[in-house]
């Protein structure tokens, strides 16, 4: 048996010597091939060190496979299920429905809601990035607007934009232990709140298709309605080590002043930075709210003093083409910078089901979880 254990050590050993390995950043560790590598070489190596690399995502935040050439989408499906034996899970797209009716979908919501960071659906589970504009996106989680989010997002550049429009990543768990004691503690207590106020009138489709989603919808006497989501958690343990993580989905109107001007203090030098067109297109309010629904008071400066310190910490990831990276969508935290879009395409795949709501600091302190780790 020993023998046996010691053979699969060293297959993993010899695996991972294909590559070089740089972790002189805080949160991102670089692979590249030492000689010339396919995919199919790479989807081996995650393959035989999956268990491996998925504890370096949860203790580090983002793996960065670069110097790699995939040639389609079908190339990252297989990294994500075959080599870190992940299952796609979007959280935009929960029934599963086809790429071309997803992106319908879509479509029709922001007709609804408004925004406008239109992403195209290559199919059901992967995702072609929405355009570069001359604004910084707020800073978010994915899905970061319920509890029911993804793990973990896999990334693929099949084509850098000419300039900028880098990912902003962020260490939330860093973000949150850099906080006063008092502010933790406020935000750890905390629940984010989200409701939108329809754009226009809502009719019988729109209630048809509301009622397969997760808003409770709220008709006023003007016809346009109220739609509101559940609270969801405002900091979130990282399972495998109880990092504690701020949780924020910054693409609220009443956010986006605060947003705005820290990205405009924190980004000198790129130009003209105007305030997101998502979030100035939907009338989308983000809150605070203790465990009983009621309201937690959050002023202006405590919102920019939060995205000045998330953008004082950032890392502007440049895409280079072929790269591919596995993130912790709970310990990370990102957004799209300003640039020029060219004929940029980054495609994402979520995968594996989260629940917030079970890893609140109220929620692991109940069950003990927290004093453990």
């Amino acid at each position: 048996m020993e023998c046996i254990q010691e053979a699969k050590v060293s297959t993993v050993i010899n695996s991972l010597d294909q590559l070089d390995i740089d972790e002189r950043h805080d949160f991102i560790t670089i692979f590249r091939p030492r000689q010339a590598c396919d995919m199919a070489s790479l989807l081996t190596i995650l393959q035989e060190n999956r268990e491996l690399l998925r504890d370096k995502i949860a203790r580090r935040g983002v793996l960065l496979f670069r110097g790699f050439a995939p040639a389609h989408t079908d190339d990252l499906y297989d990294l994500v299920t075959k080599g870190m034996a992940l299952d796609p899970w979007n959280a935009f797209n929960l029934k599963n429905t086809p790429g071309f009716a997803t992106s319908w979908l879509r479509k029709y919501m922001e007709g609804l809601l408004g925004g406008g960071d239109y992403r195209r659906y290559l199919d059901k589970d992967a995702v072609q990035l929405g355009p570069v504009e001359s604004a910084v996106q707020g800073p978010h989680v994915e899905g970061g607007i319920r509890s029911q989010r993804s793990r973990y997002i896999a990334l693929c550049c099949f084509e850098p934009s000419p300039s900028r429009a880098e990912t902003g990543m962020v260490d939330l768990h860093q973000v949150y232990t850099n906080l006063p004691l008092a502010v933790q503690k406020k935000y750890s207590g905390a629940w984010n709140r989200f409701y939108y106020i329809s754009r226009r009138k809502v009719h019988a489709l729109d209630r048809v298709l509301l009622k397969q989603s997760p808003f409770e919808l709220i008709e006023r006497v003007d016809g346009r309605a109220h739609l509101a989501l559940p609270p969801c958690p405002a900091v979130c343990a990282v399972p495998e080590t109880g990092a504690l993580c701020i949780q924020p989905w910054a693409f609220a109107r009443n956010t986006n002043g605060a947003v705005h001007a820290a990205a405009v203090a924190a980004f000198p030098g790129r130009g003209d930075i105007r305030p997101d067109s998502t979030a100035e297109g939907m009338d989308l309010t983000w809150e605070l709210c203790d465990e009983r629904g009621n309201s937690i008071e959050w002023t202006p400066e405590e919102q920019t003093r939060l995205f000045h310190d998330i953008f004082a910490r950032a890392h502007l990831m440049a895409w280079q083409k072929g790269d591919i990276a596995f993130v912790d969508n709970i310990r990370i935290g990102h957004w799209r910078m300003n640039g020029e879009q060219g004929e940029r395409k980054l495609v994402q795949i979520q995968a594996t089901a989260f629940d917030a709501d079970l890893h609140h600091p109220a929620y692991l302190k109940r069950t003990g979880v927290l004093a453990r780790v």
